[in-house]
């Protein structure tokens, strides 16, 4: 009998294979039993999968993985090596500046080296949704890179989650808030300030779901659970979908819960501890330059940086939170910062009031 030869599979093939196998092994550990750095075993493995997809792409679309020296020659490392392309310089080769799947990519890579064992279970609730949207963000690029027939979906489930659908789970979520360490909050808040706003509102950055029972008559197609992608629906659809959003925002997050702060007690909060001017002018300035919130007249007021500023619909105002003031104070306090976001000039010990 006549032995039926089959080619053996490129190189890249191999790679992407080890991608999703760093992929699944990602999925696994963070949907095991216990707390214990699921978390960081997640971001780790998932980096590893990131790097080797773009890694299998570059080489199957004919692209340079190796670093070269101005002449073009490639360079070794110090064991004597060939230098391979970081994952930040294929990010930057393959993905744009202003793509929310590049933007969560790099939150995890900061977030990794800030991660507290003791705190990894509040860390991992306060970033669920970017967790979430960084596993499909990867299903998505393997799919548009390599085709249907290398997905994962059809291995992977939705898990099952109790805490983000009881009734107490704004309260839930503010307790968190407030157990995870100051210097990673900060951090988050810090990379949130430094991203375009439609990019943080991006679902490719951070993955959040409205739950709406389905009822009425089941049909043989019925899942338990369709994904349904806004950009699917029509007009008319998507204004149900806000209402729905609107209605939902009012429920559970009442002003009452978000400290109620209007801009001019903001403005005194913020002055008496900087011991230093700033007015109103200088706290518009602010929320301009950090984008706490849309400048007047947008479409959507209420598309606001929520931690910082929620839209009251029924007074038509903004209001701002207890975190917005704090974040102020802490960036304000920095007199290059001072100076380049309120345009005022940078003060000195002798003329601020300080001792």
């Amino acid at each position: 009998m006549e032995e039926t030869y089959m080619a053996p599979r490129p190189r890249w093939w191999h790679t992407l294979q080890a991608a999703k196998n760093e992929a699944r092994l990602a999925v696994d550990l963070y949907n095991r039993q216990g707390n214990e750095r699921q978390l960081e075993a997640f971001i780790v493995h998932m980096a590893l999968a990131w790097l080797k997809l773009m890694q299998a792409h570059t080489e199957k679309t004919g692209g340079d993985l190796f670093v070269r020296n101005q002449r073009g020659q490639r360079v070794r490392s110090e064991d004597g090596e060939w230098q391979y392309k970081s994952a930040r310089q294929l990010r930057r080769e393959l993905l744009a500046d202003n793509d929310p799947r590049r933007a969560n990519i790099e939150f995890f890579t900061g977030l990794r080296n800030r991660v507290e064992h003791r705190h990894e279970g509040n860390i991992a609730a306060l970033v669920a949704g970017r967790t979430q949207a960084h596993l499909l963000n990867f299903e998505a690029t393997l799919v548009e890179w390599f085709g249907p027939d290398e997905a994962l979906a059809d291995e992977l489930r939705f898990p099952l989650f109790v805490s983000s659908i009881t009734q107490d789970a704004v309260s839930a979520v503010k307790r968190v808030r407030s157990q995870v360490p100051v210097p990673v909050m900060e951090w988050i808040q810090d990379f949130d300030a430094a991203i375009e706003p439609d990019v943080a509102q991006d679902q490719a950055f951070d993955f959040r779901i409205y739950l709406i029972p389905h009822k009425g008559p089941k049909t043989e197609a019925d899942a338990a659970m369709t994904y349904v992608n806004a950009s699917d629906l029509t007009d008319e659809q998507n204004a149900v979908v806000d209402q729905v959003r609107t209605i939902i925002r009012e429920k559970q997050i009442p002003v009452a819960d978000l400290g109620n702060l209007l801009p001019k007690q903001v403005v005194e909060r913020v002055a008496v501890a900087l011991r230093k001017p700033f007015t109103i002018h200088m706290h518009t300035q602010c929320w301009r330059h950090f984008r706490a919130r849309p400048p007047t007249g947008a479409s959507d007021p209420a598309a606001t940086r929520a931690e910082f500023c929620r839209w009251n619909a029924a007074f038509k105002q903004y209001v701002f939170t207890e975190a917005w003031v704090n974040f102020l104070i802490r960036k304000l306090s920095d007199p290059d910062v001072y100076a380049k976001v309120t345009g005022a000039a940078p003060l000195t010990n002798e003329n601020n009031g300080e001792d």
